[in-house]
């Protein structure tokens, strides 16, 4: 069963519970009320009757209406039935009766037939009264039940249709306005998709990645290999071919290891250490021994920050500098400015400069997201014959 229906119906059988409720409340307070009344009545007339008794037996007069009667304990037409019943209230299914001591042998009966009542005469014409009235507040309740559940599952309608309709190659939905609990159903469904789809992105720029920046090293790997296989090359040919063969083996996995920190991104909060930052020029020093790598310090800041994505950062870039750097060279240099709270890396153009910077592949790319991993900002820019990359550390009051 729909919401919509449940809704409804919910309403309904709460008002026709409540307004049935309400008809027998009141139609037993109004027969309390009439016996009241009654009783009130019976009293004042019995005590009216004594005081005339008092005055004198001669004045007094037993009242004969059509809904009252009254009877002297000695009078010859005394209902049987009337005889035995002792001083007090006494009521039947349509009589009221009083019964009141004149003397220790006399008494009188007073009688009230509600039978004639203006409350038993109408007693149909109120029971169609309320039957009416539960059936017109049920009524009411149903359409309200109706509309309020057309209101209520409006939004829920939408943000289902939403999900419905997400694109899988870039989800996204747009939070409802509702500032109730449908709004902040929406939001939560809106945030989720958004971290399906970073997810997604994440493992599209894995594989895009991959595919790019391993190709190079197997292609240099596969040739070489090749050469090692022709038994016509020379000892100095088969030097360098496995020389060859061994940097592409660091360079790819120093990529697999970035690629690795990528696919962990939400986890790299959880390994912060303070930079060490003599050890991490030792380091560069160590894995690129073709860069000369000039240092200018003015600051060595204290920055919690997973050490392993700094070192795929730096390594990115001054691998870049090797891979895309002109040909005829055999070393290369690189200028590492290090501020409070920035790193600056200036190299050389790489070779067609005037593309500058796409001849990088997806390396910046990649220092992108592993900058945005950390908290850190990215940016790179070409100025005249130099490419320089900024790296902005996160302060505390961002």
């Amino acid at each position: 069963m729909r919401f919509k229906t449940r809704l409804t119906l919910a309403f309904g059988l709460f008002a026709f519970l409540l307004c049935t409720l309400f008809a027998l409340l009141l139609a037993e307070s109004l027969t309390t009320l009439e016996d009241q009344i009654v009783s009130s009545l019976l009293e004042q007339e019995a005590s009216y009757l004594l005081g005339r008794y008092r005055q004198g037996p001669e004045l007094l007069v037993m009242p004969d209406l059509n809904q009252l009667k009254g009877y002297h304990s000695g009078e010859a037409n005394l209902p049987a039935w009337l005889a035995p019943l002792e001083p007090g209230f006494h009521q039947t299914e349509e009589l009221h009766v009083l019964v009141q001591n004149l003397e220790p042998d006399q008494r009188i009966y007073l009688v009230y037939d509600e039978s004639s009542g203006l409350l038993d005469q109408h007693e149909a014409s109120l029971w169609l009264i309320l039957l009416l009235l539960v059936f017109i507040v049920s009524a009411v309740g149903v359409g309200i039940g109706f509309y309020q559940s057309t209101v209520l599952a409006r939004p829920i309608n939408e943000l289902a249709a939403q999900v419905e309709t997400v694109n899988t190659e870039k989800p996204e939905i747009i939070p409802l306005p509702d500032r109730g609990e449908i709004g902040l159903l929406s939001r939560a469904y809106a945030d989720l998709i958004d971290r399906l789809g970073a997810f997604i992105q994440r493992e599209k720029a894995f594989t895009r990645y991959a595919s790019h920046e391993l190709m190079t090293p197997v292609s240099i790997m596969n040739s070489n290999l090749e050469l090692l296989r022709n038994e016509n090359a020379d000892a100095d040919l088969r030097r360098r071919a496995i020389d060859r063969l061994q940097q592409a083996t660091k360079y790819m996995q120093r990529q697999i290891e970035i690629f690795l920190l990528l696919a962990r991104e939400g986890e790299l909060e959880d390994s912060l250490h303070p930079l060490d930052w003599k050890h991490l020029w030792e380091i560069l020093e160590a894995q690129f021994p073709q860069v000369s790598v000039s240092l200018k310090i003015s600051a060595e800041p204290e920055v919690f920050v997973n050490e392993a994505a700094v070192q795929a950062i730096l390594f990115n870039i001054l691998g870049n500098v090797v891979r895309h750097g002109a040909a005829e060279r055999e070393s290369f240099e690189a200028f590492l400015t290090l501020g409070p709270d920035s790193l600056e890396v200036t190299t050389a153009l790489p070779r067609q400069g005037e593309q500058g910077a796409s001849n990088y592949g997806f390396g910046l790319e990649i220092n992108q997201k592993l900058c945005e991993a950390i908290g850190w900002r990215f940016s790179s820019r070409r100025q005249r014959d130099e490419f320089i990359v900024s790296i902005k550390f996160a302060s505390d009051d961002e």
